[in-house]
Parts: C-alpha cells; structure tokens; sequence
C-alpha cells in the first residue's frame, strides 16, 4: 500500500514505498530524450556525511537537499526503527511461514476458513518481503535508487497488490461465515473448497487490476540542474509515483474502496452474526430433546468460537490500518501539519506493518483447534483423544432421516465444511445419508455413518 511523507523542506511530500506524492508545478519532471547527465563530483557517502556548513558551499547540494530532504533520517530516530522494524519483518516472516505450514500439513485444517486464513498469511508475507525492507532502507539511504526502473514497478505493484488481497481476504471469510450462520440455505447451494479456491483466485485478479495504476505512475524519478534544464542528476534517482492521473484521486479512492466500505460491510456483518447466535442460543435452551439440544448447543459454541477469533483479526486489522490510512489524506488535506505529519508516518507505518505479524498470534490466542495444530506440526506434541466426547458425537450424528444424496466428492466435501467446519471428525468416516429436518429454521445436517477407524476427537474447529 503506499505511503506518503511529508516533505519538511516544500511542503509537499517525500515518495516511500510507491505513494502519491505532491511536488510543486514548477519542478521539471523526467522525461525521454536527448537529456545531459550531470555528474555530481561528490559520491553519495561524501554527500550524506556534509554538514549543514558544508552544504551551503555547493550549490548543488542545497538544490537536492531542498528538493529530496536529508539523504538519511538522524540517526537516533534511525536506529530504534530500523530495530523495531527488523523484528516485526523477522517474527512476522517466521510466524506466516508457520501458518501456511500448519495448515498445509494438518488435513483438520483443510476448510474454506482456513484456506482464507492461508491466503491472507500468503499476502502478508508478500506485503513484507516487497514493502518493510524498503521503507527501512530509506531510513538509511532515500537516494539515489539503484535498482532500476523495472524492478522499481515491480515493487510496487507486489506491496500494493497484497495489501489489497489482505482487505479483500479479511472480507471474504467474514461473508463466509455471515452467510453459513444467517443464510445456511443460500450457501448449502455451493461447493465449500471448490468455492473458496475459486473466491481465492478473483481476489488476487481484483488486486491485481486495481493496483495496477500505482504500478505504471511509480517511476525512477530524477532532479535536473540547473533547474528548467534537460541536465540529469543520477544521484537524485528515487523510486516513487511523483504524480496521479488528472481527474483521478488514487489515493482517496484506494482508501473508500480497500478500508471504509470494507469495514463498513464488515460491521454489518458482525452485528447480523452475533444477533443470530444470540438467537439460537435462545431456541436451543426451549428445546426439549436431549439429542438436539446437545448438537444445537454445540454448533453454537462452535460458531461463537470461530466469529470471536475472526473478530480478533478484523479488530486488529482495523486498529493498525486506521491510522496509515488517516496520515495518508493528512498529507493531502493537511499539508500545514507538517511536523505532525512526519511523526504520524513513522508511526503509521510500524502499526501498518505490524498487522502482518499480528494474526499468527491471535490464532493461537483464540484457537484450540489452531493452538494444537501448531503444537503437532511443529513440536510434534500429540493431541489426547477424548472417547467419552466421541461416543457423543457418534450417537448425535448417527440419528437420521435416510435421505439420500448423490455421493460426489465436492457435495460431501461442502456437508462435512458446514457441520461447524470439524473435518477431523469425520475424516475416517463413510458417509451413508443425510437428512434436513422440516422443523428447522435454520439448515442442519444429521449425517449417518460408518466408522473406518475409531477415535478422533471433537474440539471446537479452527
């Protein structure tokens, strides 16, 4: 996602990681031709190592320093940065590497939830590797850029393009999960892996497209002297999108699109979530039968688990986004605040970085199921069966009307995802029959089946 900071010398602001940036009208602007190249004598360590003195002696120097600011930050501010940074990239690169792992080789894992989970890893470990290592080395060196224009686009299309796949993630299993608790019938409609690999493929498409603007205006972009001159300064070179398209507001349309509207969308959907657990909760307590109420209080709490550990993310999401997106407009909208400005990016641009290493750690917070997985994957501790708990989940499920249903991979792949999710509960077993009992308001399954081995355990899913 870009980011912008302010520029202290002009007003204007200082392109970090393929942000918008604004630059006075009469600064000339790179252009293809027959330019000069002006050759500074000084190599870049003799310019950031002059002092303010120093510096008013060459023309040209004060020209850059008030065109591009300092070439590095000072370095006290420098270095606890860089420090906090290092470990956000390190935990956050060890922590999502674990993630995808975990649920790679663990078959409970193997749900739509999940899958969106594994995505939303993937894009932030995309997010790191292409934007936290840059915006870190401009601490230390702002200019000149020595990568090249190609890889100056790459760069920022990757970081911006995760970022989106990381709203668009969080948006996808929260609808999800919206529709399997408030409009089970409408989702019964759908192949549950199928559909979420399908769901998975569009985001990064829709990610694609959308940050592909930011792409084609990020350039190398240089100073020229003397100005109004075709005379390239190489060591100016900086990797940024100095300018949008006219007419057309990236940022703030980033903004709507990819925060509000999402978040927005988000609310409602919570809200609608935890009325309809509320009010199943209520039913289930005015029922008489032991059996449903057993596997209705069940699928309850299940449902209470997964949206409370959802939540978590969204909520963490949301405190470390809000803030880089408000210091983003304050620098269009606010360019009196300079200084204000400048502390906020700083600090923006932790907490921004900061939600990629954040989920693996509410996963094993608000998780038993993940919690464990991790355990047996990577620790290789072994799960404890719970046979008085299996005995029953056998006997809840075993009731059945005996109708029958067409027995193909995806349709009893999408009936074991909507019983709560618990895959490893039937895992090992035969699928004999379905039933939907009339009675309901809500869809729930009762599955008959055989058992091909016996023991698995019945803890809350995810």
């Amino acid at each position: 996602m870009c980011r912008s900071l302010p520029d202290q010398h002009n007003g204007g602001t200082v392109s970090v990681s393929s942000q918008a940036c604004n630059r006075n009208d009469d600064t000339p602007k790179c252009v293809c031709g027959n330019e000069e190249t002006f050759i500074l004598k000084r190599n870049s360590a003799d310019l950031s190592g002059m002092d303010s003195n120093e510096s008013t002696e060459s023309p040209l120097w004060t020209y850059i320093h008030e065109n591009r600011g300092p070439q590095q930050q000072p370095f006290e501010m420098a270095v606890p940065l860089t420090v906090v940074n290092v470990l956000i990239f390190v935990s956050g690169l060890l922590g999502n590497t674990a993630v995808c792992i975990v649920i790679i080789k663990h078959r409970s894992l193997h749900t739509a939830t999940n899958y969106y989970l594994f995505n939303l890893a993937v894009s932030d470990l995309t997010l790191l590797i292409f934007g936290l290592p840059n915006d870190v080395a401009l601490y230390w060196h702002q200019y000149p850029w020595t990568l090249g224009d190609g890889f100056c686009k790459l760069r920022a299309l990757l970081s911006e393009m995760a970022s989106y796949v990381s709203v668009l993630t969080i948006v996808a299993f929260s609808t999800e999960r919206y529709l399997a608790i408030c409009h089970p019938l409408y989702l019964h409609t759908m192949s549950g892996l199928q559909r979420a690999v399908r769901i998975i493929v569009c985001l990064w498409l829709i990610s694609f497209f959308s940050a592909l603007p930011f792409s084609l205006y990020t350039e190398v972009d240089y100073l020229f002297y003397p100005e109004n001159s075709t005379n390239i300064v190489p060591e100016t070179a900086f990797c940024g999108m100095m300018s949008q398209p006219e007419g057309v507001p990236m940022t703030e349309i980033s903004t709507l699109v990819f925060f509000i509207i999402p978040m927005f969308a988000i609310a409602v959907q919570y809200t609608k979530m935890g009325l309809e657990i509320s009010k199943t909760t209520k039913k289930t307590l005015g029922k008489g039968l032991k059996g449903s109420v057993h596997r209705d209080s069940r699928k309850t709490q299940s449902n209470r688990s997964v949206i409370r550990m959802l939540s978590a993310v969204v909520i963490g999401f949301f405190v470390c986004w809000a803030p880089f997106h408000a210091q983003r407009l304050l620098v269009i909208y606010g360019a009196d605040y300079r200084e204000v400005n400048t502390w906020m990016f700083f600090i923006t641009g932790i907490l921004y970085y900061f939600s990629s290493t954040l989920n693996p750690i509410l996963y094993n917070i608000m998780s038993d199921r993940m919690r464990s997985a991790f355990k047996e994957v990577l620790c290789g501790v072994k799960r404890k069966r719970n046979k008085k708990r299996n005995s029953t989940f056998r006997d809840t499920y075993s009731r059945s009307y005996n109708i029958r249903i067409q027995k193909s991979p995806s349709r009893i792949e999408t009936i074991i995802d909507e019983i709560d999710e618990d895959k490893i509960n039937l895992m090992n077993k035969e699928i004999v029959s379905v039933s939907i009992p009339d009675t309901e308001s809500t869809l729930i399954y009762e599955i008959r089946y055989k058992a091909k081995e016996a023991g698995s355990n019945n803890e809350t899913p995810m």
